[in-house]
C-alpha cells in the first residue's frame, strides 16, 4: 500500500481532546525495575538492549533541546510526540537520542496506551544533524510490536524528494501497517487536521521559528514552480505544440513524444 501524500484529504474521527503539558520531563526515578519495564518484551532484543543502555542516563541536555518531546495530543486525544532533528547539533549522537526516545515512549509499550508521532524535517541550512531515512526505518523496525500497534499515526512534515524515493525503495521490507500509519504532510497548516480541532492547534507543538520560515520558503518555491509551468504551457500553446487547441500543458516545457 502506497503512503498517503495528500494529508489534508484524510478523514479523521472526532474524539475528546485532553489537556496535557507541552513538555513532559522524562522520569528516570520510577520505582519500577528494568525487568518490570521490559516484561513481556523478550522477543525484541534490540529494543531491550537499547532501553537498558539508556536507563538512568542523564538526558537533561536532550530534554532542554526539545528534540524529542511530548507536545500535547493528537486529533483523537492521544499523547502526541514531536521529533525535531533541527534542534540537534551536527555532531549529535543519534544512538543516544534513540535511547532517550525509547525511554520517553516506554509507557506506551508497557501499558498499551495509544500515541502519535510527528517528525518535522528542516532544510539543511539550519545546521542540524540530519536524520537519514535509513536510521528512522531501522529505529522503527527495532520497536516492539506493542509499541508499533499503539502508534496511531506517524507524520512526516516537509518530506524531501529523497524521502519519498527511499520509502518507495524500502516498501517491500515494511509491513502494510507501516503505510497505514504514515502520512506525508506538505505544510504545517495541514497539521491542524491531526493535532486537534481548535484553531491554532499547531501552535501547541511549540515549533522553533526556523521551521515556519522553511515552510514559507517552500510555499514561495511552489508558487514559482507553478508560475514557471504556466509560462511554459503558454509558450508551447503559442507554438501549437501538443496537437490540441491552445497546446498541451507539459511540465517542464518538454513536449510529449
Amino acid at each position: 500500500m502506497a503512503p498517503d501524500v495528500a494529508s489534508h484529504a484524510v478523514t479523521w474521527t472526532e474524539g475528546p481532546l485532553v489537556s496535557s503539558p507541552a513538555h513532559t520531563a522524562l522520569d528516570l526515578t520510577s520505582a519500577r525495575t528494568l525487568e518490570q519495564e521490559l516484561a513481556g518484551l523478550d522477543d525484541y532484543p534490540a529494543y531491550c538492549r537499547a532501553y537498558r543502555e539508556g536507563a538512568g542516563k542523564d538526558c537533561a541536555d536532550l530534554r532542554a533541546l526539545g528534540c524529542v518531546r511530548r507536545a500535547g495530543v493528537d486529533r483523537e486525544g492521544n499523547p502526541l510526540y514531536v521529533l525535531l532533528p533541527g534542534s540537534l547539533s551536527p555532531d549529535a549522537d543519534l544512538v543516544r537520542v534513540r535511547r532517550f526516545a525509547f525511554q520517553l515512549l516506554a509507557e506506551h509499550a508497557r501499558e498499551g496506551r495509544p500515541f502519535s508521532l510527528v517528525f518535522v524535517q528542516s532544510n539543511g541550512a539550519m545546521g542540524a544533524r540530519a536524520l537519514s531515512v535509513w536510521f528512522v526505518v531501522e529505529t522503527y523496525r527495532m520497536l516492539p510490536r506493542p509499541l508499533k500497534r499503539n502508534l496511531r499515526m506517524l507524520g512526516v512534515v516537509h518530506p524531501a524528494a529523497f524521502v519519498r524515493a527511499a520509502l518507495l525503495l524500502l516498501a517491500p521490507f515494511l509491513a502494510d501497517s507501516f503505510w497505514d500509519k504514515l502520512f506525508l504532510i506538505e505544510r504545517l497548516e495541514f497539521l491542524d487536521a491531526i493535532v486537534g480541532g481548535a484553531d491554532g492547534a499547531v501552535d501547541a507543538l511549540e515549533l522553533p521559528r526556523a521551521y515556519y520560515e522553511w515552510d514559507a520558503e517552500l510555499d514561495a518555491r511552489a508558487s514559482e514552480d507553478a508560475a514557471a509551468l504556466r509560462s511554459g504551457a503558454m509558450f508551447h500553446g503559442a507554438l501549437g505544440v501538443g496537437g490540441t487547441m491552445g497546446g498541451a500543458f507539459v511540465p517542464g516545457g518538454v513536449p510529449p513524444r
